[in-house]
């Protein structure tokens, strides 16, 4: 499967997943957390972030190029498997972490850094070659 297809995939997959955990936090508040806004406010947090996971891998996937030979080529992979794999890291947070009101998040942290380093290793693979306008 190309890395386009699989972009478009998890991207648009995880949007249902958005759509599914929104439906989860309607049928389970206020009274599984009426008396702690702060995991309210996690689960909303979570929420946004997995959104954001899945609408960058929706954006790559529409306008991802081929790898280019090389150290830039492979940048540009190793990237995608990091924003490919942000989603899942988030999805999980959402679950796991947000219940907790622990105010340490690792896999939040973990998910947001991936799709940061993914975002940035994608340039190398998109830079114009020396020498062209």
């Amino acid at each position: 499967m190309a890395l386009r297809s699989m972009h478009l995939l998890v991207g648009l997959g995880g949007v249902l997943v958005f759509l599914g955990t929104g439906l989860y936090m309607a049928t389970h508040f206020p009274e599984s957390y009426r008396a702690n806004e702060a995991i309210r406010y996690l689960y909303r947090a979570n929420h946004v972030y997995l959104l954001l996971g899945c609408l960058i891998n929706v954006a790559v996937g529409i306008y991802r190029t081929d790898l280019r030979p090389g150290w830039r080529g492979r940048c540009g992979l190793v990237g995608s498997v990091l924003m490919l794999g942000a989603p899942f890291v988030l999805a999980f947070a959402f679950f796991f972490e947000a219940p907790r009101g622990m105010p340490e998040r690792p896999a939040t942290l973990l998910g947001a850094l991936m799709l940061l380093v993914g975002v940035l290793a994608q340039w190398p693979n998109r830079a114009l070659k020396s020498g062209r306008g």
